[in-house]
């Protein structure tokens, strides 16, 4: 019954115990976890990666600005996943902390995969972002003609300051601990 209720914690993407159990309730080939406790299905990688996040329960003030300063970077996944792509493209929403990642090949095709990005924005939420902000990096310069015929606000932080392009580095972060939280909780060698 433990095992079970662990393979199904994991299977549903570690949902709170209560959930679980009501998931168990109303799915017919889940086994009854009216008996399994918070100890049970325990897993440490997760929990470890748990302590770094801290969700907001809080309300969205003013719902129509969002989406519309959005921070952007580009970061690499070393040694090389098998994929083949190396290279992710993150776009976070400052109000709402959402955020798109986008896998790249090569630095070559971020303005692609950026267009692409900001037009898949556009087709959803009926609207272009207000502001895009992005160190200075020369991979996003070819960019600029795109955005003012959008009409974007562009604007750029000096290149390698941290302190200037912290919510971006900051989510980077945090994605490349749950990417080794997983490698941890699979059993795989950190080298990978």
């Amino acid at each position: 019954m433990i095992k079970a209720a662990r393979l199904w914690y994991v299977r549903l993407g570690h949902i709170r115990l209560n959930l679980l159990r009501k998931t168990a309730l109303v799915t017919k080939r889940m086994p009854d976890l009216s008996g399994i406790r918070p100890k049970h299905i325990a897993c440490k990688s997760y929990n470890a990666v748990k302590l770094l996040r801290q969700p907001s329960f809080k309300a969205i003030i003013n719902p129509p600005n969002a989406l519309g300063r959005i921070k952007g970077d580009i970061f690499v996944i070393r040694p090389i996943p098998l994929n083949n792509k190396p290279y992710r493209l993150i776009l976070v929403d400052w109000k709402t902390r959402f955020k798109i990642i986008r896998l790249l090949k090569s630095k070559d095709k971020i303005i692609t995969k950026a267009k692409a990005t900001i037009e898949e924005i556009n087709n959803t939420f009926k609207r272009y972002p207000v502001y895009l902000y992005y160190d200075k990096g020369k991979e996003i310069s070819r960019l600029r003609p795109y955005l003012r015929k959008k009409g974007i606000i562009f604007s750029e932080s000096s290149p390698y300051t941290y302190n200037q392009n912290g919510l971006a580095k900051r989510i980077i972060q945090v994605v490349l601990k749950r990417l080794r939280a997983v490698i941890i909780a699979l059993g795989l060698p950190s080298s990978l």
